[in-house]
């Protein structure tokens, strides 16, 4: 796959690159360090299914805004599917009205989302969004055209499934619909 393809196609994706964690000074002026510093991905692109649109020719990008949270942060997540095949697939969409109806262009990321999210902790453990039920909108297929592409975006508060409390400060994982996975730290202050 080309690296520059997303970049022809209009999207709200703000990180779109791999980030170098440093000292900046004030001035912005690059400084020599000696230590080395540290690379941390805000944006993974790779080849994966989505819905009904197989991994060979279904291009996804996926960023976040931040992997280190401090109370009040929210972690932002977008995403962004081009189909790169010959013919259309499926793919799961909000209606834009009652249903039946056309589909919405207003994806989303999360439990009832075109993609999925899950936060988990030690061992794999949900942190969110949890078990419970979900009431997710009235979802339907859309199509996917051939050179088309989709994006959409979901939010996290850094709150447990019920959302009455904060989840306690530690290291945790994001999870993107089984493709792409990033971690987190989330401060306790």
């Amino acid at each position: 796959m080309r690296a520059g393809w997303f970049i022809r196609v209009a999207f709200p994706l703000a990180v779109v690159a791999i980030v170098g964690l440093g000292a900046v000074p004030a001035d912005g002026a690059a400084q020599p360090t000696a230590k080395a510093t540290k690379t941390v991905k805000l944006a993974q692109l790779g080849h994966g299914t989505f819905w009904e649109c197989p991994s060979a020719t279904t291009a996804l990008l996926v960023g976040v805004n931040q992997l280190s949270l401090h109370p009040g942060q929210t972690l932002k997540v977008e995403f962004l599917a081009k189909n790169q095949g010959t013919s259309a697939c499926n793919y799961v969409a909000p209606y834009a009205g009652a249903a039946p109806g056309p589909t919405s262009s207003l994806l989303s990321v999360g439990p009832c989302g075109s993609m999925g999210m899950e936060i988990v902790g030690a061992h794999h453990r949900d942190v969110w969004p949890g078990v419970q039920p979900f009431n997710c909108p009235a979802l339907g297929f859309a199509q996917l055209q051939p050179g088309a592409s989709v994006n959409g975006a979901g939010t996290w508060n850094q709150t447990t499934p019920n959302g009455t409390k904060r989840v306690k400060a530690g290291s945790y994982t994001l999870l993107i619909d089984g493709h792409f996975s990033f971690p987190l730290q989330i401060k306790s202050r």
